[in-house]
C-alpha cells in the first residue's frame, strides 16, 4: 500500500510513481511471459514444441505434458513406424505455442498386411470392406459385361492372396452388366428368320400379332415393337407383327349361276373354286362350300356343285 498522506504536496507524484512500479513488478512476477497483458488475461507462457518422432507414446504424451500442452492420439498403419511409437505430430517440432495448446500425436499402429480376396465373381461390396477397413487404397473400374451381372467383379489386380500394405492399390474391374445395343430390322423375314436374328442380337421374343396385309409375304414380319434400331436393354423381349395376307372376303351366294359365272365369281375375289359337276355336267350351282357370307382369306376353296342339265 503506497502512503500518500502527510507528506508534502510535490511528493505525490513521486508516490504515485512508486506505486505504479511496485503493482508492475507483482505482475510480472505473476507473467511466465513477462507481459502484464498476459497475467491480467490469464494467458500461459509461449513453449516449444518438442520433437516426438519415434518416441514411446507413454514418453511423447509425458513430454508434452510437461511443458504445459495437452496431447491428442490418434493411431494409423505405417510402413517404416514400430507400433506404439510416434510417427507425426502436429504442430510440428520446434513450433511456438501458448501453454495449454493441443499438440496432435499420431501413433503408429504397426504394418498393415493383409491378404487380397478371391474376388472374381463376387459382388463388389463384399470383397472390398476387409481393404477399407484395413485402410488399403481401392481403385475400381466400371465395364459392361455380357456375361456377369451387374455390380460384380470381373477382375482383379493384384491377384488373390498376395499380401498388400498401405502404401499398395487394390484394383478391381466391376461389371456395369450387359451393354444397351439396337433392335435389329427383321421386316421381311420369315418368322424363324426374325427369331434368329432378335436372339442373336441379345432381344427375346415377345408377342407375335398377325396382321392384314396384301402386299406382304404372308408369314412375314411387317414390323417391331420396339421399332427397329431402337437402343434397348438385353433381354428386352421385342413383339412381333406378322403378315397374315390379304384381307378376309365374304363368299358371295352363286346358287343358281352357271358354273363358269360361279367360278370367276369367286377367282375375282381371291378364292379358289373347286366346281363339281353332276349328271351331264350342265345347269347352275346347286349348293356352295363354304356357304354365302362366309368369311375367308383369299386362297382358300370354295366347292360348287353344278347339277344336271335340262
Amino acid at each position: 500500500m503506497c502512503p500518500l498522506q502527510g507528506g508534502a504536496k510535490g511528493t505525490v507524484p513521486l508516490v504515485v510513481g512508486l506505486c505504479l512500479a511496485a503493482l508492475l513488478v507483482g505482475l510480472l512476477g505473476f507473467s511466465s511471459t513477462l507481459n502484464p497483458l498476459d497475467a491480467l488475461l490469464g494467458r500461459g507462457a509461449i513453449v516449444t514444441v518438442p520433437d516426438l518422432s519415434g518416441r514411446p507414446q507413454p514418453g511423447a504424451e509425458a513430454d508434452v505434458r510437461s511443458i504445459g500442452l495437452v496431447p491428442e492420439v490418434r493411431t494409423s498403419y505405417s510402413l517404416s513406424g514400430a507400433r506404439g511409437t510416434v510417427i507425426g505430430q502436429d504442430p510440428p517440432p520446434g513450433s511456438r505455442v501458448r501453454e495449454g495448446s493441443k499438440v496432435e500425436v499420431v501413433v503408429s499402429r504397426g504394418i498393415n498386411r493383409v491378404e487380397m480376396p478371391d474376388a472374381v465373381g463376387k459382388p463388389i461390396a463384399e470383397v472390398t470392406a476387409p481393404l477399407d477397413d484395413a485402410g488399403i487404397e481401392v481403385e475400381i473400374t466400371r465395364a459392361n459385361s455380357e456375361t456377369a451381372p451387374k455390380d460384380v467383379v470381373i477382375s482383379q489386380d493384384p491377384g488373390p492372396g498376395v499380401l498388400v500394405t498401405g502404401e499398395d492399390v487394390a484394383r478391381f474391374t466391376v461389371s456395369d452388366g450387359p451393354a444397351t445395343r439396337p433392335v435389329p430390322d427383321v421386316s421381311r423375314l420369315a418368322l424363324e428368320g426374325a427369331s434368329f436374328e432378335l436372339g442373336k442380337a441379345g432381344f427375346a421374343i415377345g408377342t407375335i400379332t398377325p396382321a392384314d396385309d396384301a402386299n406382304a409375304v404372308v408369314g412375314s414380319v411387317l414390323r417391331t415393337d420396339p421399332p427397329a434400331g431402337t437402343v434397348a436393354d438385353r433381354d428386352t423381349p421385342v413383339n412381333l407383327v406378322q403378315a397374315a395376307g390379304p384381307p378376309p372376303v365374304s363368299v358371295p351366294s352363286v346358287i343358281g349361276q352357271s358354273a363358269d359365272a360361279a367360278a370367276s365369281a369367286m377367282t375375282q375375289l381371291g378364292l379358289v373354286p373347286n366346281v363339281i359337276r353332276r349328271g351331264s355336267g350342265a345347269g347352275g350351282v346347286t349348293t356352295q362350300n363354304p356357304a354365302a357370307a362366309t368369311v375367308v382369306r383369299p386362297g382358300a376353296i370354295v366347292t360348287l356343285e353344278v347339277g344336271a342339265g335340262g
